[in-house]
Formats: C-alpha cells, sequence, structure tokens
C-alpha cells in the first residue's frame, strides 16, 4: 500500500468513497507476517492469561459466551499488547475513513470464536453506548485466514446511512431484536467477507454486522480496535464504563483517562488506567 510523509499507510479516494457508500471495507496487506506474529504471540499469550480459570466447554457457558471469548482493553494489562493498539497505520486509516484529524480509542478487544461456537448475531455497535452520531469506526483484524466456515464476517451494504436502529440484546439477557427485517436496511442482505492474515476489514459504527459460527476444530482468532472522532460530547447518562472511568459526565467531551489520542500519533504511549474493568465479557467495571 501507498505511504506519505503524514500517514504510514495512504488509501485511495476511491476506497475512501467505498467505505462512506457500504460503510465497509478490506485493506489489503496492513501488515507484514513477521510483525503481525509479535502481535499474535502478545494477544494470545494475554487471552490466556485472562481465561486460565476457565475450563467450561462450550455447551457450558451462556449464549453470549458460546458468541466468543471476549477481551477488551488488553492494551491496558499487556505492555506487548500496546503497540498493536496504537499502531500508527491503523490509527491513520481510521483519520482517513471517518475524514478527521484527531482520532481517540474507545476500546481495544480480543473476539476469539471457538471450535463449535455460535454465531454473532446481526447488530450495529454504537447502539450499545451513549455516544451519539459520532464518527466511529472498527478495524477487525484476523490472525488467521478467515471465511463463513471458521466464523467469518458479513455487512449489511449501506446499513451505516439508516443511523441508530433499535438495539441487539446480543448477550441474549432478553430475545433480541431481528435487526435484518428493519424496514430501514430495505431488504438488503448482509455480504460475507473473507479476509487474509495481515489485511483488515473496517467498519462503521452503526454498519450492520454479524459472525458465522465456527465449525472447524481450530479458533477463529480475531483482535478489534474502535477508533472515534475527537471532539464529541456523551449524549446519554446510561452507564458505560469507558466514560464513566473518565469522568465524562453528560454533555461533556468524550476525553480522558483511557481515551487516549492515537492519531496524530504521540511521542511515548500513555500509562495505562489505575482502575480496569472486567477481564472477559461485556464492558463493565469492576
Amino acid at each position: 500500500m501507498k505511504t506519505n510523509p503524514k500517514y504510514p499507510i495512504t488509501v485511495s479516494d476511491k476506497l475512501v468513497k467505498e467505505y462512506q457508500d457500504k460503510g465497509f471495507v478490506l485493506t489489503p496487506d496492513v501488515f507484514c507476517q513477521l510483525e503481525l506474529q509479535d502481535y499474535v504471540t502478545a494477544v494470545d499469550l494475554e487471552v490466556a492469561s485472562r481465561t486460565s480459570d476457565d475450563n467450561r466447554s462450550v455447551s457450558e457457558k451462556s449464549i453470549y459466551e458460546q458468541s466468543f471469548i471476549q477481551c477488551m482493553r488488553m492494551w491496558e494489562t499487556s505492555p506487548a499488547v500496546q503497540p498493536l493498539t496504537f499502531h500508527p497505520g491503523l490509527a491513520g486509516i481510521a483519520a482517513q475513513l471517518m475524514g478527521v484529524e484527531t482520532v481517540r480509542l474507545w476500546q481495544d478487544q480480543a473476539l476469539y470464536k471457538e471450535p463449535g461456537g455460535r454465531e454473532t448475531d446481526a447488530h450495529q455497535d454504537q447502539t450499545f453506548w451513549p455516544i451519539g452520531m459520532v464518527p466511529l469506526v472498527s478495524a477487525w483484524i484476523p490472525f488467521q485466514r478467515v471465511e463463513k466456515q471458521n466464523g467469518g464476517m458479513a455487512y449489511v451494504p449501506g446499513s451505516h446511512k439508516a443511523g441508530p436502529l433499535k438495539m441487539v440484546d446480543i448477550t441474549h439477557t432478553t430475545t433480541p431484536y431481528e435487526i435484518l427485517d428493519d424496514p430501514a436496511l430495505n431488504g438488503e442482505k448482509p455480504q460475507w467477507v473473507d479476509v487474509d492474515l495481515g489485511s483488515v476489514i473496517w467498519h462503521s459504527g452503526f454498519t450492520v454486522h454479524q459472525a458465522a459460527a465456527n465449525d472447524t476444530d481450530k479458533a477463529r482468532r480475531a483482535f478489534t480496535v474502535v477508533f472515534y472522532a475527537d471532539g464529541f460530547k456523551r449524549t446519554k447518562n446510561w452507564p458505560v464504563f469507558p466514560l464513566d472511568r473518565a469522568g465524562v459526565g453528560l454533555g461533556e467531551l468524550m476525553e480522558g483517562e483511557g481515551l487516549p489520542i492515537l492519531w496524530p500519533p504521540t511521542a511515548s504511549l500513555p500509562k495505562p488506567p489505575v482502575q480496569s474493568g472486567q477481564l472477559t465479557g461485556p464492558q463493565y467495571g469492576n
């Protein structure tokens, strides 16, 4: 991929337009194999550490846990993961896709779908959080080739243009909303996207997406980094760990501890917050 003095990785105007039109896009060859292997090792070790006391089989877990092993805010507990979360190439691509000058970190997370893991229900990410219409994009980074059979991803083209739809309870504490039947999607169906090691899939916070079940005998391993545009305010007061930890009140700018600027890159990585959230599972505090 091209580079220039501003961005470590420059994406084309055509690709940005594709992202704006479809709400998702694939960028090939973001990482070389050697570089990525270091990150894979770091994330594997941290996931293993966080889940070392959990000996349950997939069938013994909750429906939500059967979708994936979820480990959030990994940069805060693993120095070896920090360079991936704060990767300037990723942050620069996020800035270009969103068309903004300054980008902050919302969260990172590992999403490992175990062999036999169920599908991840179709949903929008951004409706989970009290952050309104702030530009937000997720980088979905596979740690092996991923296709539908082993838990691949699918996205509904143009669904981000519908804005926030009814929230889907992917934890299954209530019956999840059938978002794919929402009239605002105009009958559009999800498109499955195969992705190779080293490439990255990007999707908007309002793009409806889902993941297939893992019908193979190996875990589907992926890591995500969620970026949002600086300068936006909290729009609702319902609890959410990143903003509550940073002391961000209703109507206040979403900034502070645990919400560092990723683009433009800083001279040194920030120190992790003293208070951390749960080691696995949904986004709550200790």
